[in-house]
């Protein structure tokens, strides 16, 4: 009888035990199923390093074709970490697109195998690949450096984090079936794509061909229409009159619902300031370019003269968003004012602005002694406008806009044009991106200095995050305004060596000690 009660015991124990271990192995089993269907991933750095921003969110909701990204970098690099940090955040933002890992110096053989498939003549790259193409990522493109501490023996220190900006940009080149073609004006004086000195465009070029456009120069004089298929026209930076058929041509682009970025400089002769002509056209358009050079003693720039600002005052648009968020000054080494007029039918909103402390320096003779006169502009002075005609307004007011537009084309065209801009027998130029049946909206802006553009000034990330923000609006692509780089954390303990020991001691002795002698005294009081 004591041997029957001992084994029915030991089979309730058992039993118990059992019944225990199931539950616990239900119990994880479940809270894993709910953990992987319903996860959430939470950003505790301060700059919100790895938060996806609504561009790249934008992009990812309409991803059309599988994506998968393979990293093929050294675990050891302090790159890897941010990188595959954010591309797990794409790969749970998209079901499209998946993230392959691969360590060159732990899995050779595999490493071999991507650089033979992909041909690659070098390590330390992210692939994009998709039945659409690949497009290849360098990591030196995902970081910018500050090297002011090499002159003390010091390592570059990373300063701003680009991956975000640059595996969206790579995802967009994917999915885009047609490339936005920019026409960069020439015969002016204008700053040119191919330049590679402080005063070119060369930087810009590369930064728009990572957002997939299409760029090439143009003649205009001579011309009786803007080509097919044309998006944007660029002027910058002009130094020259535009003849009278430039300008006709130019302002029957816009009144069509064309696309029109216009930077121009205060650029003096000994008579004054150069007139290009361009600046009587875009009144009709609502906005007044000074006859005046910009200064801001509030906001100077160190070891340049008082010409020379930056612009932390932004105007509530897409274009600035961006950057007043995260408070990031666009460098204007030279400018003009650049002010709105409310116009019917027209949205103008500025841009950048001085602070209140600025003006427009009207008297051009006496620039080595500059101060605020009665016959200049107060502050704060734009420096830049962005001006939008609603499409629904061109389609509502065919008698208005429209009969102005053709009773201007008709009276303006050079012979055998037709209205609209293009030659005769010809088609007329394709819609801008974006538009539907009817007209395209028309967009233009503004700026009254060509400089913030050059490749002086476009190493810096703001004023690159302005001018691709810019191009991007004016095609409509508000999906693709530019993300600018986040800092990353620089997070360091510094302990003494007390401290140190006694940090050592209690990780390796007190708290182990601590869980041994409380599992001592369990044991002997279960005992009892």
């Amino acid at each position: 009888m004591h041997l029957g009660d001992t084994s029915r015991n030991n089979l309730r124990r058992s039993s118990s035990l059992w019944a225990g271990v199931i539950l616990v192995v239900l119990l994880v089993g479940i809270v894993n199923y709910f953990g992987w269907k319903y996860h959430q991933r939470f950003d505790w750095t301060a700059s919100r390093l790895y938060t996806l921003s609504d561009k790249s969110e934008a992009v990812l909701a309409t991803l059309d074709r599988d994506v998968e990204a393979f990293v093929l970098m050294d675990s050891g690099d302090e790159l890897y970490d941010p990188a595959r940090e954010l591309l797990s955040r794409y790969d749970a933002a998209s079901a499209r697109f998946s993230v392959r890992l691969v360590d060159a110096q732990k899995n050779l053989l595999e490493a071999q195998q991507l650089v033979d498939r992909f041909e690659l003549n070098r390590l330390n790259v992210v692939v994009f690949d998709s039945e659409a193409g690949r497009r290849v990522i360098d990591a030196a493109d995902l970081a910018e450096y500050d090297y002011s501490g090499m002159q003390m023996g010091q390592a570059p220190q990373m300063s701003g984090f680009k991956g975000e900006s640059a595996f969206t940009s790579a995802l967009l080149d994917l999915m885009e079936s047609r490339k936005p073609k920019i026409l960069f004006t020439v015969g002016h004086g204008e700053l040119g794509l191919d330049d590679f000195s402080p005063r070119g465009l060369s930087a810009l070029r590369d930064l728009l061909g990572k957002d997939n456009f299409e760029m090439e120069e143009w003649q205009l004089l001579g011309q009786t229409g803007v080509p097919a298929g044309v998006d944007l026209i660029v002027i910058a930076g002009p130094t020259s009159t535009f003849l009278a058929p430039e300008l006709a041509l130019l302002r029957s682009h816009l009144e069509s619902g064309g696309r029109l970025l216009v930077m121009i400089d205060p650029t003096l002769d000994d008579a004054g300031m150069v007139e290009t002509g361009l600046e009587s056209m875009l009144v009709d358009f609502g906005v007044t370019v000074g006859y005046d050079i910009v200064v801001d003693p509030a906001n100077p720039l160190p070891f340049f003269g008082a010409e020379t600002i930056f612009v932390d005052s932004y105007g509530d648009h897409v274009i600035t968003r961006p950057l007043d968020q995260a408070q990031l000054p666009v460098i204007v080494p030279l400018g003009r004012s650049v002010t709105a007029a409310q116009t019917a039918g027209l949205e103008i909103v500025e841009l950048l602005r001085t602070s209140s402390e600025g003006w427009g320096e009207t008297d051009l003779v006496n620039l080595d002694r500059v101060e605020l006169g009665d016959a200049d502009l107060g502050g704060p002075v734009p420096l830049g406008v962005a001006v939008e005609r609603p499409a629904e307004e061109d389609a509502a007011d065919e008698n208005g806009v429209a009969g102005q537009v053709e009773e201007h084309d008709s009276a303006s065209q050079p012979d055998g044009a037709e209205p609209g801009g293009a030659p005769a027998g010809e088609p007329a130029p394709e819609p801008a991106a974006g538009a539907g049946a009817e007209r395209p909206t028309l967009r233009l802006v503004v700026l009254g200095d060509s400089d913030l553009a050059s490749n002086g000034q476009m190493q810096g990330a703001p004023n690159a995050t302005f001018m691709a923000n810019t191009m991007n609006w004016l095609v409509e692509r508000e999906t693709l305004v530019s993300i600018p780089p986040k800092r990353p954390e620089q997070v360091r303990l510094s302990l003494t060596g007390g401290e140190l020991r006694g940090v050592t001691w209690t990780a390796l002795v007190l708290l182990p000690g601590l869980a041994l002698a409380a599992g001592v005294f369990v044991y002997r009081k279960r005992r009892r």
